[in-house]
């Protein structure tokens, strides 16, 4: 499987750029000053009314006395992996010490709030003041996102102030905030330009040189609306008589739509009204791709020019490439758009999904081929691109993508089913992903291909399927599926060392030691010829856990540090979790039993998140054994017991039960006395000494709850304590942390 990480829009994570003609409101400035016990900073408003250039020019002055963080949110952050890869980056931009690894795509959307983001909340609070802005927060939809937001708010440190715009009354629990007083509020009415402020616009920054009873009795019109305001500028700048503009201006939204058209628009030439209409469809404009869209030259040269002169147009980077209307005026122009030329829409939607397309820029492409209702389009954009992005967490946008897509048309093709059935395994949602494979196979469309992921046909990404996601864990039919898919992915195909890959775990798992090695000897050597980074990495694991049961100790330890090595230089090291599976048993073997289990718990940990009973198996016989070397038999004891409950619900789990119960009975070298702490337990005794609850000393050690309080009972019985301030002041009397800062 290909792996990619997820694509950073750097232009999100910069304020928009400040014009001229912006007004510094320092009374705002005020409100949004950081305050003891303010959780929260919220400013709340409908369209246009200034939230955006408000925050950028506060950004801008808060910038030289602390770090300054700042994320324009979109609908694709109701992708939770998306959200945090950007808000992660900007906080990073900002701080450059903050390192919170491994990231979401590695972690998963539904790990964030569990694993990433308490890494996150101790990173900030070692750094002193810090501001993170969420731009546009009104685009979220989902809950996961939505919560792991009011999450960070909730144990965000002191000293990070969060502030939060949004076009509606966000979900943020702001009764609670404001009943704890740790809400600060910005509204509307606060927002809205006082006459100072529009004669400082006005006359100050635009040189209209309005009278202030006519300033007065604009403000009174568009009741202190920006929008309304610099609609009204705009028109002023080219108006006579703007005494008698200012009479007839109606400053609600209905007129302010009918003055687009009849004042703003026919300000500019045929030809530039129809780049503003048409390319009103496009979040971000650039030159190269407003022609394309609008079927025009030099659409370079006229943004540049609407840039200067129009005050809804901002500039997206320093190089002057991209820009963005405000969305309301784009908006504005998506009405006009379809009064002028009903039905054109659609086609240029489709014209921009094909340039984005072929410029790299994937998941606008799809958003544009959704919108121009292309689902032959969409079709292939998404099985171009759906396993980069499932392999790096993002199951939730194309999940989302799926669901925007008539479902008579997802049920009816073979292509759509597919990877719905792909990105719900991934996601952990087997039942469903089942659900989506009878489906494929009722459709029976088998022969048809290839298919835009690279799989030869639909018969042959459907027995991949199966074999890393057998029903009921069934091995037997995983192997029969995995043979089936290496007849048909050829040595040429991308997906040849995947399929090695599952033929080799299979035949492991079924005991057939030397033929499993040549088929995964064959991945490991075929994946990095077609950039295949995650077979190759999971079959040097297993290639190493196969020699280690045929005794070779040296060659295992040597392919377990080669698949590690391989999976941090990609990144793919959490990805299923048998690298530190394979890491874990060399260690073991060689007597290194506290690196081994932190090495195999971390393991453990991301099998979990696979949702692959065979595959829990592996790492769960592995943290027996390890634990059984070790002679900690209380956690082995914990152990043995899942792995009995994931095996019995296996329909064919192979040699793995036998292998259990061997590992089992492996009798300790030197039998500990009650006294004796295992080495485990001294670990989690010098953990005990901090603030940590167990909760989180389980997150940190990649283990369950459970074991933890396990291993606590244990501790207090071998040290005759019932409470953990006497356990603690006892291993101190007895110098058990010593050499350890616990």
């Amino acid at each position: 499987m290909n792996w990619e990480p997820a694509r950073l829009l750097v232009t999100k994570l910069r304020p928009p750029a400040q014009r001229d003609q912006t007004v510094p409101r320092e009374r705002l400035f005020e409100r949004l000053a950081p305050r003891p016990g303010i959780k929260l900073t919220l400013i709340a408003a409908p369209a246009g009314s200034g939230k955006t250039t408000m925050l950028a020019m506060w950004c801008a002055a808060q910038a030289p006395m602390r770090p300054v963080a700042w994320v324009s949110l979109d609908e694709r952050d109701n992708d939770p992996v998306i959200l945090w890869v950007h808000i992660l980056e900007a906080i990073r931009q900002a701080c450059p010490q903050v390192d919170v690894s491994p990231g979401p795509e590695l972690v998963g959307s539904s790990a964030i709030i569990e694993v990433l983001l308490p890494r996150l909340v101790n990173e900030l609070a070692g750094q002193g003041d810090v501001a993170l802005v969420l731009d546009d927060f009104h685009a979220l939809s989902s809950g996961v996102s939505r919560d792991s937001v009011a999450w960070l708010i909730a144990h965000a440190p002191d000293t990070l102030q969060i502030v939060v715009s949004s076009r509606t009354e966000p979900a943020l629990s702001l009764a609670v905030l404001r009943a704890h007083g740790a809400l600060s509020e910005v509204r509307a009415d606060e927002l809205a330009f006082t006459a100072a402020e529009a004669d400082a616009l006005l006359n100050g920054q635009l040189g209209l040189d309005l009278t202030s009873s006519d300033v007065a009795e604009l403000v009174g019109r568009t009741q202190g609306w920006s929008a309304g305001l610099c609609l009204a500028a705009l028109s002023l700048q080219t108006t006579p008589d703007r005494q008698d503009f200012v009479a007839r201006f109606g400053g609600t939204n209905r007129h302010v739509i009918d003055y687009l058209t009849s004042e703003v628009l026919s300000a500019h030439d045929r030809a530039m009204q129809n780049l503003m209409l048409r390319s009103s469809v496009l979040e971000r404009v650039c030159g190269s791709l407003c022609d394309a869209v609008a079927d025009r030259e030099g659409s370079a040269t006229d943004l540049l020019t609407l840039a200067r002169t129009n005050l809804f147009m901002t500039p997206l980077d320093d190089e002057g490439e991209w820009y963005q209307f405000h969305p309301l005026f784009s908006q504005l122009l998506r009405v006009d758009l379809e009064h002028r030329e009903p039905g054109l829409a659609p086609g240029l939607h489709a014209r921009a999904a094909a340039w984005l397309h072929e410029h790299g820029f994937v998941e606008e492409a799809v958003e544009h081929a959704l919108a121009a209702n292309d689902f032959t389009m969409a079709a292939l954009l998404i099985g171009e691109s759906w396993n980069r992005f499932a392999q790096t967490s993002r199951n939730s946008t194309i999940l989302a993508w799926l669901q925007r897509i008539p479902p008579d048309v997802v049920s009816s093709d073979a292509r759509f089913q597919l990877t719905k059935a792909w990105v719900l395994a991934l996601a952990g949602r087997p039942e469903e992903s089942q659900q989506a494979v009878a489906a494929v196979q009722q459709l029976g469309d088998l022969d048809r291909g290839p298919l835009p992921d690279g799989f030869t046909s639909v018969e042959s990404s459907l027995a991949t399927l199966l074999a890393v996601w057998p029903v009921r864990g069934d091995l037997a039919a995983g192997i029969e599926y995995s043979l089936r898919a290496a007849e048909l992915e050829g040595p040429q195909s991308p997906w040849r060392p995947a399929v090695c890959y599952l033929v080799g775990r299979g035949l492991y798992l079924r005991g057939q030691l030397d033929e499993a090695d040549r088929w995964l000897a064959e991945a490991a050597e075929l994946a990095p010829r077609h950039g295949r980074w995650l077979p190759a990495a999971t079959a040097l694991a297993y290639r190493s856990l196969v020699l280690g049961d045929a005794g070779r100790l040296e060659e295992q330890s040597l392919l377990a540090e080669e698949a590690m090595a391989l999976a941090l230089d990609k990144g793919i090291e959490d990805f299923d979790g048998s690298v530190f599976i394979a890491l874990g048993m060399s260690l073991s073997a060689r007597g290194k039993h506290d690196e081994a289990s932190r090495a195999i718990d971390r393991g453990v940990a991301d099998a979990r998140k696979l949702n692959a009973p065979l595959h829990l198996a592996v790492a769960l016989v592995s943290r027996v054994a390890a634990l059984r070397m070790a002679e900690d038999h209380a956690g082995a004891a914990a152990a043995i017991a899942e792995a009995r409950t994931v095996l019995d619900a296996c329909a064919d789990p192979g040699v793995l039960r036998e292998r259990l119960e061997r590992v089992a009975r492996l009798a300790p070298r030197h039998r500990q006395t009650n006294g004796e702490l295992s080495n485990r337990e001294i670990g989690v005794l010098r953990m005990l000494a901090g603030s940590l609850s167990e909760g989180e000393i389980a997150r940190e050690l990649y283990v369950s709850r459970n074991t933890v309080h396990t291993h606590t009972r244990s501790i207090y019985n071998k040290l005759g304590v019932s409470s953990r301030s006497n356990a603690v002041r006892k291993a101190r009397a007895m110098g058990l942390f010593r050499g350890s800062h616990g």
